[in-house]
C-alpha cells in the first residue's frame, strides 16, 4: 500500500516553516546548525521584547493594576518562544516516534481499505494546508496593521513586529501541530468507529466468530495506543498549553476592556487601532477554541466507540470477553480525563469557565476606570 504521507505538501510546508522558526526538529545533520539559529531567534525575541518592556512611556495614568495585564503579554511570550525553541532541540526522537507509531496505526486500520485511506488523508491534508495558508495570512495582516499604526517606519516597526508577531507565529505554529496531531488522531479514531460498525453487519458463523473476537482484540489494541498517543502529546504540550491559556486568557480580558474604552471615547478616527485590537481579540480566543475543539472532537469519537461497542451482540463467551475486555479499557481511560498540568481540561466544557474568568476580569477593569474618573471629578 502506498502511503498517504507521500504528498503531504502542507505538512512539509508547516515543518518547513515551523524548523526556520525555530519550533520544530530539524534532521539530524542539521541539528547543531539549528540550535544556533533557533537561539538567535530566541534572543532577537527576548531583546526587542525587553526592549519594549523599558522604553514604553505611555500609560503613565494608568492603575498598576491595567499595567499588569497590559505587560502580561510580553513576559509570557518570552517564555512560551523560550520553552518551544530550547525544547525542539531535544524532541527530535519524540516527533520521529511519534510519527512512526501514528503512521503503524494507520496500517492496521487502513489493510484492506486504501482507497479510502487515501480519500481521508488527502482531507487532512487540505485541512492542515488550509490552516497554514490562514495562520500565515493571518499575521501577515497584523505586521501590515503594526507598520501602518507606525506610519511605516522600519526603525519603529522592526523592532515592535518583532516584539509581537515573531513571538506570536512561532507559538501560533507550534500550537497548529498539536492541533493537527489531534485532527490525525481523530481521524483514525473514526476509522475504528467505521471498523467496528462493520463488525455488526457480518453474518454468523464458527469462523466469523472466531475472526470477530480476533478482530476486537486487535481494534482494543489499536485504541489503546491512540489514547498513549494522545496522552504523549498532553505530557509533551501541557505546560505550553496551560502558559499559553493563562496568556491569551488575560490578553483577551485587556483587549475587550480597550475595545471599551475607545468605544467610550469614540475615536473613530483611530481605525487602525481598532483593527488591530480586534485582530488580537481574534488571535488569542482563536487559539484557546482551537485546541480545546481538538480534543473536543476526540471524545466526540470515543463516546462513539462507547455506543458501538454497547451495540455489538456477543455470540459466544469468547466474544463477549473481548467486548467486556474493550469497554473496561476505555472506561479506564475515561476515568482519567485529560487535563493541562492536571489543571484545565481539555474539553469545550472548560469554555465556559474560561468565559466566566474573561467576563469577571473584564468588568474588574471597567469598574476600577469608572471609579478612577469619579475620584478625578469626570463622572
Amino acid at each position: 500500500m502506498n502511503s498517504w504521507s507521500d504528498r503531504r505538501i502542507g505538512l512539509r510546508l508547516l515543518l518547513g516553516l515551523s524548523r526556520w522558526l525555530g519550533v520544530s526538529p530539524p534532521g539530524e545533520r542539521l541539528a547543531y546548525l539549528h540550535l544556533v539559529w533557533s537561539v538567535l531567534l530566541l534572543g532577537c525575541v527576548w531583546f526587542y521584547t525587553l526592549n519594549r518592556l523599558i522604553t514604553m512611556k505611555f500609560y503613565k495614568q494608568v492603575l498598576t493594576i491595567q499595567k499588569l495585564f497590559y505587560f502580561a503579554e510580553y513576559p509570557a511570550n518570552m517564555l512560551l518562544t523560550a520553552l518551544f525553541s530550547l525544547r525542539v532541540y531535544r524532541s527530535a526522537r519524540f516527533h520521529r516516534q511519534l510519527w512512526l507509531q501514528l503512521c503503524r496505526l494507520q496500517a492496521l486500520l487502513f489493510e484492506d481499505a486504501t482507497a479510502a485511506a487515501r480519500q481521508l488523508f488527502a482531507g487532512f491534508e487540505q485541512h492542515a494546508l488550509r490552516l497554514l495558508c490562514v495562520i500565515i495570512g493571518f499575521h501577515a495582516v497584523c505586521a501590515v496593521v503594526d507598520s501602518a499604526w507606525l506610519n511605516f517606519d522600519w526603525r519603529l516597526s522592526v523592532p515592535s513586529n518583532c516584539a509581537h508577531q515573531l513571538p506570536s507565529l512561532m507559538i501560533s505554529l507550534s500550537l497548529l501541530q498539536y492541533v493537527l496531531a489531534h485532527r490525525l488522531l481523530c481521524l483514525l479514531y473514526a476509522q475504528l468507529n467505521q471498523r467496528l460498525a462493520q463488525l455488526r453487519g457480518r453474518p454468523v458463523g464458527i469462523c466469523v466468530l472466531a475472526l470477530e473476537s480476533q478482530s476486537l482484540e486487535q481494534l482494543r489494541l489499536v485504541a489503546v495506543a491512540l489514547d498513549g498517543v494522545q496522552a504523549k502529546l498532553l505530557a509533551r504540550f501541557g505546560l505550553v498549553l496551560l502558559l499559553s491559556f493563562g496568556n491569551s486568557l488575560l490578553s483577551l480580558s485587556y483587549e475587550v476592556f480597550n475595545v471599551f474604552r475607545l468605544l467610550e471615547l469614540a475615536q473613530l478616527s483611530d481605525w487602525l487601532l481598532y483593527c488591530y485590537r480586534s485582530l488580537w481579540l481574534l488571535l488569542h480566543g482563536a487559539r484557546i477554541w482551537f485546541v480545546l475543539r481538538a480534543n473536543e472532537r476526540i471524545v466526540e469519537q470515543k463516546c462513539q466507540l462507547f455506543l458501538l461497542l454497547n451495540q455489538l451482540e456477543a455470540s459466544d463467551t469468547r466474544q463477549e470477553r473481548s467486548i467486556n475486555r474493550f469497554l473496561l479499557q476505555l472506561q479506564t481511560n475515561q476515568a482519567q480525563p485529560l487535563a493541562a498540568c492536571g489543571l484545565v481540561d481539555l474539553d469545550t466544557l472548560a469554555l465556559g469557565g474560561f468565559v466566566n474568568a474573561l467576563l469577571v476580569i473584564v468588568i474588574f477593569l471597567i469598574q476600577i476606570d469608572l471609579g478612577n474618573k469619579s475620584l478625578r471629578g469626570f463622572v
